[in-house]
């Protein structure tokens, strides 16, 4: 049986704080659509998903009047012309073709695990799993991530040393963050959101070691995502605070949207519950969102700047430089450069966390036996 869990009296509080704000002004469509039988909670959140995109729209009308122009072959007697960029979702297939072939590999390899979860799902078959179910399940949809480019190397590195495969540095960024995520976060949403794991499963500190598995799954699709909208728009404008302002209205949004798409396919797995899914839906997708408010730009920064395809400078200078210089001048990032950045994008999460956790006057206990 499902777990039952106490109300959270100072998040449920914040939210209704907010109710006035959402719904103030969409009174009468409020309650026409009401009258057609549609759930208050989706013309909550129809409502929230137009303020976050018009903010948005807004921000790209305002923000972004540099854009980034180059010049074309010579046309009729006018000489070169200046064209607009179009700027690129995927990094560059010439200069980083280790990453692009990454990245390309990530989606293909994601759309097969997503169609997995979604038979899953409409079939019902975790019912018949146990712990070891659970395991062998979600380990199977992580497992390519890391198996498959080691057994078959990637087009972009092969005869390519393993330390400068940027799909190695990729994994070694989201299972650093995805632990730091299940390790600690989770009791954020056990506490501040009510939330509650009910299968049976072999734990670490009290959330499913099998969840460990399938967000390293989740975590890379959502962070190539990010990368190629991030890089969409920082290759198509030029830098400048504009540029910068429209960037973080892009992530704010990606990072809500984000949270609450998997908040919203995952609602059909009974075994992860909250006290108020409503409140989830809306308040949580905030809090989930925070995950990525950090992740998604430092992720980027993941081997984005490379060089003339990453060539480093002859054998016997590198031997002459300080350790990771080398791949600096390549504008590689070495594989202790990722390990410190993800465990300080963990560690910015985890205080931002606390301190919403604080400001919600909610006190906070981790119980490594059960919440």
């Amino acid at each position: 049986a499902k777990a039952k869990v106490s109300a959270a009296k100072p998040a449920a509080s914040a939210l209704a704080g907010l109710s006035p704000l959402l719904t103030a002004a969409a009174a009468p469509h409020r309650a026409y659509l009401a009258g057609l039988g549609v759930p208050p909670i989706w013309i909550t959140m129809a409502e929230i998903f137009t303020a976050v995109f018009l903010a948005v729209y807004l921000l790209s009308c305002t923000c972004l009047t540099r854009v980034i122009t180059k010049r074309s072959p010579s046309v009729g007697k006018r000489g070169a012309a200046h064209v607009y960029a179009p700027g690129r979702w995927l990094a560059d297939a010439e200069t980083n073709p280790s990453k692009y072939h990454a990245e390309v590999f990530i989606l293909r390899y994601s759309a097969c695990w997503i169609l997995s979860v979604v038979v899953v799902i409409a079939t019902a078959a975790y019912e018949s799993w146990g712990k070891w179910g659970y395991m062998s399940y979600c380990g199977a949809c992580a497992a390519p991530a890391v198996l498959y480019p080691l057994m078959f190397p990637l087009q972009g590195d092969v005869r390519r040393p393993l330390r400068d495969w940027y799909i190695l540095k990729a994994n070694v960024w989201i299972a650093i963050f995805s632990f730091i995520g299940n390790y600690w976060y989770t009791h954020y949403f056990y506490v501040v959101l009510r939330a509650n794991y009910t299968f049976d499963a072999h734990r670490l500190n009290d959330v499913p070691i099998a969840l460990y598995l399938m967000t390293h799954a989740y975590f890379m699709f959502y962070h190539v995502l990010s990368n190629a909208a991030l890089r969409k728009i920082r290759s198509r404008y030029r830098p400048g605070r504009g540029r910068f302002a429209f960037e973080c209205g892009v992530i704010a949004a990606m990072s809500y949207s984000t949270a609450f798409m998997e908040s919203l396919t995952i609602c059909g797995f009974p075994y992860y519950s909250f006290e108020d899914r409503d409140m989830a839906y809306t308040l949580g997708s905030a809090f989930y969102g925070i995950y990525f408010l950090v992740s998604f730009p430092m992720f980027l920064r993941v081997d984005e700047d490379v060089r003339a395809d990453g060539k480093a400078p002859s054998e016997a200078l590198a031997r002459a430089l300080p350790a990771g210089a080398a791949d600096a001048m390549a504008g590689r990032m070495t594989h202790r450069a990722v390990f410190w950045e993800a465990m300080g994008s963990g560690m910015a999460v985890l205080c931002m966390l606390d301190f919403v956790r604080v400001y919600l006057g909610i006190d906070f206990k981790m119980l490594a036996g059960g919440h």
